[in-house]
């Protein structure tokens, strides 16, 4: 098969048919690396320069900006616009800092991640939510130079462009966040008044950040990109009904707003875990790909899930970390050989990580992983397991 550019790829992939090889990604949602494998990757391949921005973090402690370099070594497909992150309300001696939604966060021992230490309504009733003092979404902070950075990309290469996730938390896991798991799971059956306050409250702040982030990029993006984990390693988080009741109707009425902002992209939504038994209302509600597609989790077995509902949804991810990428470099190779022989046949796969990769993945896996991706991610797949 003639070799086509990376937007072409990326396109072809998400309209269920088949492109020359599986497109990569690296940067998208859940689909980073953390900054001791960052820096590793880079002195591996010799590249001791610095890239602009390339030291700024998400809120998770991710790498967000990757020098073009390590990109175009690994062969990915994609470049993400990141809307800008706002400053924390405050800094704390021991390094914690207040979001701007009123949580605290603090960086994990490990320091690859960052972990939720305060929820601001834990002790707030409806009327304390309704009166909470939420920040701007409009604030035209958020998107300086975006327009430009996103015209640029559009213009002057061949990459397809995703329009990174706009807001830290989804309507779920924010409403969860900052009330505390166990009350909201308790409001969930009884106190409900309180839980469409607070989910309006998330929805409308939600709502205004990617609105004011699409209205400014929305016309250069491929793939619009939102995140809310609903899953755990062995079932949904909440009951489909519970899904159906509370976060559907809102995860549409942000679908709506990204159709009106970018119609001609695709939508991600990044949902960690076993989330098999929504994934029919994805479908319903407008949702095109689902990521990180955890393979280890209950019901998320790919050959499955490709046979039930690969011709009405792709996959994003797929890649095991929690074995398979800790292992041999037969393991690696394994898996993904597995992965494309199960999701990619018939285009409606991209190629990724099922999570951020973090430094308890050795780095020569991480080489061997995108090499195996190129290998045997060529169309046709006929290789054999």
């Amino acid at each position: 098969m003639v070799k086509i550019k990376p937007r072409e790829r990326v396109i072809t992939a998400y309209n269920h048919r088949e492109p020359d090889r599986v497109p990569i990604c690296i940067g998208g949602v859940a689909q980073k690396f953390t900054k001791p494998v960052y820096y590793s990757v880079k002195e591996r391949l010799g590249i001791t320069s610095s890239f602009e921005k390339e030291d700024m973090l998400d809120e998770l402690n991710s790498i967000i900006h990757y020098d073009p370099k390590v990109l175009d070594y690994f062969n990915v497909d994609f470049r993400e616009i990141h809307i800008n992150k706002m400053p924390p309300l405050e800094v704390f001696e021991d390094g914690s800092w207040k979001h701007e939604l009123g949580m605290t966060l603090k960086v994990s021992l490990s320091g690859e991640t960052a972990n939720f230490i305060t929820h601001p309504f834990r002790e707030l009733d409806a009327g304390g939510i309704k009166k909470f003092k939420w920040p701007d979404p409009s604030d035209k902070r958020r998107i300086e130079g975006l327009k430009d950075e996103a015209s640029r990309l559009y213009n002057e290469t061949d990459f397809a462009i995703g329009a990174y996730k706009a807001t830290l938390l989804g309507i779920f896991d924010c409403a969860w966040t900052m009330r505390s798991m166990d009350k909201f799971f308790v409001d969930l059956v009884f106190d409900k008044n309180l839980v469409n306050v607070l989910l309006d409250k998330i929805l409308e702040f939600n709502y205004g950040v990617y609105d004011l982030f699409l209205s400014e990029v929305g016309q250069y993006v491929n793939v619009v990109e939102f995140n809310d984990d609903l899953g755990s390693q062995s079932n949904l988080m909440i009951s489909p009904d519970q899904y159906r009741e509370f976060i559907k109707p809102r995860h549409k009425t942000m679908i709506d707003m990204f159709r009106k902002r970018a119609p001609q992209a695709k939508v991600l939504i990044h949902s960690c875990g076993s989330i098999h038994d929504i994934i029919p209302d994805f479908i319903e509600i407008g949702i095109d790909i689902i990521n990180p597609v955890q393979p280890l989790a209950a019901k998320m077995n790919t050959s499955d899930l490709k046979k039930e509902f690969g011709n009405d949804i792709c996959f994003q991810g797929g890649i095991d970390l929690q074995k398979a990428m800790r292992g041999t470099f037969e393991d690696v190779e394994r898996e993904v050989k597995e992965r494309i022989a199960s999701l990619a046949p018939g285009g409606g796969y991209v190629l990724s990580s099922a999570n951020n990769i973090a430094s308890d993945i050795p780095v020569d896996n991480v080489f061997k992983l995108y090499e195996a991706a190129v290998r045997y991610g060529t169309y046709p797949i006929n290789f054999k397991l």
